[in-house]
């Protein structure tokens, strides 16, 4: 375990842990505002609007433009010191992993922003194909009751893990430092 062993050190309580998540939100939203300026201002240049795309084209500009570098950035933070995130660190939590944090840290973050990365596949496939469709319908219905499962797991569990600490073997505590 990384930093010690989860029996010595502090889990945060449920509010703590929502200051954190909010700061990190309003991060992430500042930088989805950015990327829809620059975008509509880019489309704004072009002499016939904004360009015909297919649905997987769409998947992939909603992927590589916001899910994949927001999850790279966080993966970043809670994967090298001071393993903390912007928002856990505005409120003085860490993240401790049993193995390699660069690892633990990949994983986390990419199961932790699962949900969002099939909400946007089942939005986007809605758009494009109806959202009566089992496609869309499937992706929506697991991001919304993944997103459930992990607040339900750091509300009711001691430790407060929900399962992206448990796949990364990671846990959120109190920053002593």
């Amino acid at each position: 375990m990384e930093h010690g062993t989860r029996e010595n050190l502090r889990i945060p309580g449920t509010a703590r842990r929502l200051k954190a998540l909010f700061f990190d939100w309003l991060l992430i939203s500042a930088y989805l505002i950015v990327l829809l300026i620059v975008a509509s201002s880019i489309y704004a240049l072009i002499p016939d609007g904004t360009p015909e795309s297919t649905s997987y084209q769409a998947q992939l500009i909603a992927t590589l433009a916001s899910v994949v570098p927001v999850t790279a950035v966080f993966a970043i933070w809670e994967g090298t010191r001071p393993f903390a995130s912007w928002g856990k660190r505005r409120v003085g939590l860490k993240v401790i992993y049993e193995g390699s944090p660069v690892r633990g840290s990949v994983i986390r973050n990419t199961a932790k922003f699962l949900p969002w990365q099939f909400g946007h596949m089942g939005t986007i496939d809605g758009v494009y194909h109806g959202f009566d469709t089992p496609f869309a319908a499937a992706l929506l219905s697991l991001s919304i009751a993944l997103a459930i499962v992990y607040v339900l797991m750091v509300l009711l569990r001691h430790d407060g893990r929900h399962l992206a600490d448990l796949l990364a073997g990671s846990t959120v505590v109190v920053d002593r430092t």
